[in-house]
């Protein structure tokens, strides 16, 4: 029986090469596209890199305790395992993901999924236990103009900012006093067991004391129910009648979570709406959830990081500006345009060339069996 050359073996092998090599063109020649707010998210690392400088400048000239790292940046912003204000077990790779600039990229871009803008009033629930995250969302609210009304538990866990001479809160004074940010915390509380550091000795409890003296922080040790209420009657009274646009947690800190386990059932990223969920308990950023308040959550560090694109955990840090947040390998569309289109033209010349070159032995057949 006669077959029309489109579909005898030699004439589809060669649409087949021509079309895998087309596709090997197209994936070889793939492109950078960068990344929505990539001027922001640049300005943003840019200035956490400054922040990481400040701290190491510091460190050095108040003589504070540093470990042997291959990066001296990295150095400056991760403490010690134990201290008399280590409040719980930490893990060093969240750690060392929260010391990456970059980490600022991240938060800008969860800053503008939750539609935030220049001047919106943000209330932030941070501890001491990974400063490299508080870092980074301090550097995207300044970058974007953003107005934050922070509260912070001092104590930290492992590896965060537990050096009682440098808590998250002289590093937050450090990076205001060199003109990096321009805002600091409204009050702090002690953290840890009932957001009292209940498991800490009395020595601890008065080093994180000094701590908020030093630092002109008002301190809040109440219960936990109590310091609660009490977190958010000051967001309220310093928002001053304006709308509170979103809710930022770092970490797992008991007053801003209501409970610990509250950390893992909650999903580290932007919130709409928090998930339903039987929380053992409720704390602030379930109360801002309740009135409709956009919700960033940061607590699983390492798999945020890893969700945009910043690589493993490793030191030295990595080069600032580098990672899927910042740009993503996409084919050109242009190029990819370009071989449908000799495809297609192949075809019609194979087709033209079938109708001229053959004639169809038996009548009755169907023309569209040339394709």
């Amino acid at each position: 029986m006669f077959r029309p050359s489109m579909r005898s073996i030699w004439t589809l092998l060669f649409l087949a090469v021509v079309s895998f090599g087309l596709f090997q063109v197209v994936d070889f020649f793939r492109v950078l596209s960068r990344q929505p707010w990539y001027n922001e998210k640049i300005q943003a690392t840019e200035l956490a890199v400054e922040g990481l400088k400040a701290f190491q400048q510091e460190q050095l000239e108040k003589g504070v305790f540093l470990h042997e790292y291959e990066d001296p940046r990295f150095a400056a912003i991760i403490g010690q395992q134990f201290s008399q204000i280590t409040t719980d077990y930490g893990v060093f790779e969240a750690k060392v993901m929260g010391a990456n600039p970059n980490f600022a990229a991240v938060t800008i871009d969860l800053f503008r999924q939750a539609g935030l803008k220049s001047g919106d009033v943000v209330a932030i629930g941070c501890t001491g236990s990974n400063p490299g995250v508080n870092l980074a969302v301090y550097a995207a609210t300044e970058v974007l103009g953003l107005r934050p009304l922070i509260i912070t538990s001092i104590g930290s866990s492992w590896w965060g900012a537990n050096d009682p001479d440098f808590t998250w809160l002289d590093m937050e004074a450090v990076i205001e006093r060199e003109g990096l940010i321009h805002f600091h915390s409204l009050a702090a509380s002690l953290g840890g067991g009932e957001d009292r550091a209940r498991s800490l000795s009395n020595i601890g409890k008065g080093m994180m004391r000094l701590a908020a003296e030093r630092n002109a922080i008002p301190l809040i040790e109440k219960s936990l129910a109590a310091s609660i209420q009490k977190r958010i009657e000051i967001y309220e009274q310093a928002a001053g009648g304006e709308p509170i646009k979103a809710y930022v947690n770092i970490g797992g800190g008991l007053a801003s979570l209501g409970h610990a386990e509250n950390g893992q059932l909650i999903s580290s990223g932007y919130h709409r709406h928090l998930p339903l969920r039987n929380y053992p308990a409720r704390g602030v950023i379930h109360h801002f959830a309740q009135r409709g308040v956009h919700i960033i959550h940061l607590s699983n560090i390492t798999n945020v990081a890893r969700q945009y694109g910043l690589g493993p955990a490793r030191v030295p840090l990595p080069v600032t500006g580098t990672g899927a947040v910042f740009e993503e390998e996409r084919y050109d569309l242009r190029l990819a345009g370009m071989a449908t289109v000799v495809i297609f033209l192949l075809l019609i010349v194979l087709v033209k060339l079938d109708a001229r070159l053959f004639r169809l032995k038996e009548e009755g057949v169907d023309p569209d069996t040339l394709m």
